[in-house]
C-alpha cells in the first residue's frame, strides 16, 4: 500500500477530514502491515489517542514491532502492537479500548479477504462501540467484457506480480493489473455489492447474498465473454473533492481486477448495441474466506446462462 498513491491519498484526507473536527480517538487499525502506514497517519495528524495495530501475519508482525522501536518516543509511547486476529483480541483488558477502526481488508472484490465476517465479528467483540469507520464505503464493481487484449505494461505488471500473462480460454477467472478498457461493453459500471461498513457489519451476517444488474451494450458489435470485478471504496463519507475516492477500474492502483471468463472463447457470444447483459452475483459471507457464484446470460437467453463458482483468495 505504501507505495500506491491513490490509496494512502484517499486515507490521508479521510485522515484529514477527521482531523477538522478537532477530536481524538483510540484506534483499531487490523491488518496493519509492516510499516504501519494507516496507523502513522493517524499519528502524524493528531487524530489519535491511542492506536492498537493488529497483524496476524507472524513475518509482518515481526517487522512492524522493529519499526515500532525505532520510532520517536512520543510516537512509539501512543502504538500498542498485537499478534494476531483483531476478533480474538480481549479488548476489555486494553485501556484505552478502541471506538474507530481503520483498515485495508481490500481484496480484488471487495469481500474477498474476509473484511466482512473479520468487522463483524471485531465489533461485536469490542461491544459495538465503533462510532468512526476508515473506510466509509466500499465495494465490488462489475463491467461486462469481451476477452481482454492486455497491454504490454499491463502484462508486465501480471508478470512482476506473479499473476497469469496469457487470457485464459475457458471459463475461468484471473487477476489482471490495468486491464484495457477497450474490453468495456458499455461505459458504466455497475456495483455488485456496496455497503456503508460502520451500519452493514453491525448486522447478522448473509448467508446468501444476492444482486441482480442488467447491462446495455453500447458497442455496436462484439463478442461478450464475462466481466471485470474490480474493488472501490470511499474512506470519508465526504467526497465533495473526490479525494477519498480509490477506483479500481478508473485508477492506476496496485489492486489487481479480476477477469472473469463466463464463456469459452469459442462459444463467445455476439452482441450488438442495445442488447442486453444479464448478471445474478451470490455470495456467502459467513466465512473469512467467501463463497462466490455468478450466473449471466444475455437478451432473454436465460436458459442458455452460464454459472460459475469459487472461493475467495482461491485464484490469487
Amino acid at each position: 500500500m505504501c507505495l500506491d498513491k491513490p490509496r494512502v491519498n484517499a486515507y490521508e484526507e479521510a485522515i484529514k477530514q477527521y482531523a477538522q473536527l478537532r477530536k481524538k480517538a483510540v484506534w483499531l487499525d487490523i491488518g496493519t502491515g509492516a510499516h504501519m502506514p494507516l496507523t502513522r497517519l493517524l499519528i502524524k495528524h493528531g487524530v489519535a489517542e491511542h492506536v492498537h495495530a493488529v497483524d496476524a501475519n507472524r513475518k509482518t508482525y515481526q517487522s512492524a514491532k522493529t519499526l515500532r522501536e525505532h520510532l520517536p518516543n512520543e510516537e512509539k509511547s501512543r502504538i500498542s502492537l498485537h499478534y494476531g486476529y483483531s476478533k480474538d483480541v480481549d479488548w476489555y483488558r486494553q485501556e484505552p479500548r478502541p471506538n474507530a477502526i481503520i483498515h485495508e481488508l481490500i481484496g480484488r472484490i471487495i469481500t474477498d479477504e474476509g473484511c466482512i465476517k473479520v468487522l463483524h465479528d471485531t465489533i461485536a467483540n469490542i461491544n459495538d462501540d465503533v462510532s468512526i469507520h476508515i473506510p466509509y464505503r466500499s465495494g465490488t464493481l462489475c463491467i461486462p467484457v469481451s476477452r481482454p487484449k492486455p497491454s504490454i505494461a499491463s502484462s508486465l505488471c501480471s508478470l512482476l506480480m506473479s499473476t497469469k500473462v496469457r487470457i485464459i480460454k475457458e471459463i475461468g477467472i484471473q487477476s489482471m493489473f490495468n486491464p484495457p478498457k477497450d474490453a468495456y461493453l458499455c461505459e458504466t459500471p455497475q456495483f455488485v455489492e456496496d455497503f456503508i461498513l460502520q451500519d452493514y457489519c453491525k448486522k447478522p451476517l448473509e448467508k446468501c447474498r444476492r444482486s441482480e444488474r442488467k447491462f446495455i451494450v453500447e458497442k455496436n458489435m462484439a463478442m461478450w465473454t464475462g466481466f471485470y470485478l474490480a474493488p472501490y471504496i470511499l474512506t470519508s463519507m465526504d467526497n465533495s473533492n473526490g479525494a477519498v475516492e480509490v477506483d479500481g477500474l478508473k485508477q492506476r492502483t496496485n489492486w489487481p481486477v479480476y477477469y472473469v471468463a463466463m464463456n469459452d472463447i469459442r462459444k463467445a457470444i455476439n452482441v450488438k448495441q442495445g442488447d442486453e447483459i444479464h448478471i445474478v452475483f451470490e455470495s456467502d459471507l459467513t466465512d473469512e474466506c467467501p463463497t462466490y457464484r455468478i450466473e449471466a446470460w444475455a437478451n432473454d437467453d436465460y436458459l442458455l446462462r452460464s454459472s460459475f463458482a469459487w472461493k475467495g483468495k482461491q485464484f490469487r
